[in-house]
């Protein structure tokens, strides 16, 4: 049933996708990076690293993307990323993520949100994605943790999100692994 909900959710968003396309709604694609998890094979769900090029296709061949925005912390990222404009075909292909089934992405949170709604109120993905980001490197996901109304510090331990994360991810207990590195 988990699995279903996910299925259910990508259908959601490639039906969007190509509404926005059909009505002349251009898409604007940030982080096509996953906070740089893709980028290291430690992180990745597809337990190998992809090159930015990569993903920069993966994002621009969805149906109504005008433009994907990479974000870069230095000259050295920037160079990175505008290699794309000179890769080939083959660097920019991305068909090893067919391999991906969910039991490679099982305990990692993608930030779906299919643990909401949570009973306290907190947007569990995103806090998930500002502490990815904090431990990634970047300064301004702390700044923008420490802004949310509800943060890992209000969970109240209930478990929901936990039965409900289609990536077995026990969100329970890394509400308070958060909680702790952001004191």
């Amino acid at each position: 049933m988990q699995v279903d909900s996910l299925e259910r959710n990508i259908q959601e968003r490639q039906a969007l996708y190509r509404r926005c396309e059909a009505e002349g709604v251009g898409i604007a694609v940030m982080k096509p990076f996953n906070a740089g998890q893709l980028l290291d094979a430690k992180q990745s769900p597809f337990k190998r690293a992809l090159t930015p090029a990569q993903c920069i296709q993966y994002a621009l061949d969805k149906p109504g993307v005008l433009t994907v925005l990479p974000g870069a912390a230095n000259v050295e990222e920037l160079k990175r990323n505008l290699a794309y404009l000179e890769a080939s075909d083959e660097e920019r292909d991305y068909s090893v993520i067919a391999s991906l089934t969910p039991e490679e992405s099982r305990g990692r949170c993608v930030y779906c949100n299919h643990c909401a709604p949570c009973p306290a109120g907190l947007n569990v993905g995103l806090i998930n994605k500002y502490y990815d980001l904090a431990k990634a490197g970047d300064p301004l996901a702390a700044e923008h943790y420490h802004t949310l109304a509800k943060t890992a510090a209000d969970c109240v331990g209930c478990g929901h999100c936990d039965g409900r994360c289609p990536f077995h991810v026990e969100q329970s207990a890394r509400m308070r692994e958060i909680a702790d590195y952001f004191k």
